[in-house]
């Protein structure tokens, strides 16, 4: 009896993003099935429903590691330089999964339900770093700022940032600048230092 041919969870689900970035929610996992060479009941074994699939595969549930660590991450003295850490995962998070969301959010592009996310990434990444921010603040790194408010800062930057290169092309004049865009790593530095004038508990 031969066996089943083996196949990691990434390539089916980056067969699968391809298929439904094609087709929209209705497209078949019988199709993806057959693109991946393995049987429908070999996809439903990894992920228990079609929804299931499909979430995994535009990416919108993944869980970066920073994430996993951050509720638990006690603040150094060093912050400015765990701040400019911790942002540069989460740009680079958003610029590989905000893309994702607005295309599928593309009405005329495909037809695909309304997306269930419990929690939007940049609401919960900004609780996160809030209580991250509160916890700094009570070790004396930070000045007593409200944290709520610097996480939204710095997150509503973050992603106004990935919108805005995801849409300049698009931009009529006077509209789109003819500024240099920063790169990702050269926006975080100086949102961070812009930010830490405010902040920062020796000023």
């Amino acid at each position: 009896m031969a066996r089943p041919p083996k196949i990691s969870n990434e390539a089916i689900l980056e067969i699968a993003r391809q298929v439904f970035l094609e087709q929209g929610m209705g497209a078949s996992t019988l199709e993806i099935a057959e693109r991946a060479g393995i049987s429908e009941a070999s996809i439903f074994k990894r992920f228990n429903t079609k929804q299931a699939l499909f979430m995994a595969a535009i990416g919108i549930t993944e869980t970066p590691a920073w994430v996993k660590t951050i509720a638990q991450r006690q603040p150094s003295a060093n912050l400015k330089a765990e701040l400019t850490e911790i942002c540069t995962q989460m740009l680079a998070f958003y610029q590989e999964v905000l893309p994702r969301i607005m295309m599928i959010m593309t009405p005329n592009q495909l037809r695909l339900p309304p997306i269930p996310i419990d929690v939007p990434p940049p609401v919960r990444d900004s609780r996160l770093l809030a209580a991250f921010l509160h916890r700094a603040i009570q070790a004396g790194h930070l000045r007593p700022v409200n944290a709520p408010t610097i996480a939204a800062m710095l997150v509503g930057s973050m992603v106004n940032y990935v919108v805005s290169k995801n849409f300049e092309a698009r931009l009529p004049q006077p509209i789109r600048s003819d500024l240099p865009e920063p790169t990702p790593a050269v926006f975080i530095h100086n949102l961070i230092d812009i930010l830490w004038s405010g902040i920062d508990p020796e000023p």
